[in-house]
This record gives C-alpha cells, sequence and structure tokens, in this order.
C-alpha cells in the first residue's frame, strides 16, 4: 500500500478537526502487518481523539483497498520527543525544551529562536546559562526533549 493514500483519506478528517497528520509507516514485527499513523495537535492530542481517527480510517482503508493483507492499525501521537522535521516545525516550537545533535557536540536547552536559518537556544552549562546558536545546515537531529 502506498502510504501517501492515509494522508488523502484522513485529510478531510484532519482538516475538520484540527489535527496534524505526522507520518505513516507500515512494519511487520512477530509476524505481524502493523500499519503505524502518528497524528498531532497544536498543544497536544486527546486519546479519545486518537480512537476516533483510528475508527475513521480503519472504516475507509477497507473501503478503499479491499486486497489489503490482514494488518493491525495503531493510530498514536508522535510522542513527547518527536523530531522536528523541517524549519516550519522548528518555528512552531519556539518555547520548547529541544535536544539537538551537532557534530561533536548534543545540547539540550529551551528554543528561543530560529531566524536566518540560525537557531538559538539556552542552554544550563554547569549552573550557568548561556545562549548557544547553530546553523540549521549543522544539525544532525533535532527533536523535543522532557526536561527532568
Amino acid at each position: 500500500m502506498d502510504l501517501k493514500i492515509i494522508e488523502e483519506i484522513l485529510k478531510p478528517y484532519l482538516d475538520e478537526h484540527n489535527l496534524i497528520y505526522y507520518d505513516a509507516e507500515l512494519v511487520k514485527e512477530f509476524g505481524y502487518l502493523i500499519l503505524r499513523v502518528s497524528i498531532d495537535k497544536k498543544g497536544g492530542i486527546e486519546i479519545d481523539e486518537l480512537a476516533l481517527v483510528n475508527e475513521y480510517l480503519s472504516e475507509r482503508i477497507e473501503a478503499y483497498d479491499q486486497d489489503m493483507p490482514e494488518y493491525m492499525l495503531e493510530v498514536s501521537s508522535p510522542g513527547a520527543e518527536k523530531p522536528l522535521r523541517n524549519k516550519e516545525e522548528i518555528l512552531e516550537n519556539i518555547g520548547a525544551y529541544i535536544h539537538v545533535e551537532v557534530p561533536n557536540m548534543v545540547y539540550e536547552g529551551t528554543l528561543e529562536g530560529f531566524e536566518d536559518d540560525q537557531l538559538s537556544m539556552r542552554i544550563n552549562a554547569k549552573g550557568r546559562f548561556k545562549k548557544v546558536v547553530i546553523n540549521y545546515d549543522e544539525i544532525k537531529m533535532i527533536r523535543l526533549a522532557v526536561k527532568i
């Protein structure tokens, strides 16, 4: 199954309920085919909302592709430490606590800004707060982080 179809099937429902399609993957685990779909919402998504998306999607996949092999459908949020996949997602998360990996260094701190392809964050360096500026092109990985 082409996973782009999942986003197309969900689009009307997601638009109506102000939800965001994050991603989908089809994996085989322990002999079972699993379709994992991640849905998000600004400010966080509730479990009841995920259950409704699951029901909506399940009905429409079966109507769309009756030849689809037997599978298990999992609809979830991308998680508290979801990757920030592009510049738009970085901008949407200004003020959030993040984890950033660049060559030879890992930072965790508060995302303060993103302008001219430069990310600025405030980190705690041995009890002292300091500002770090990172070029977008240097970022190997960036995700939200849970502050402990």
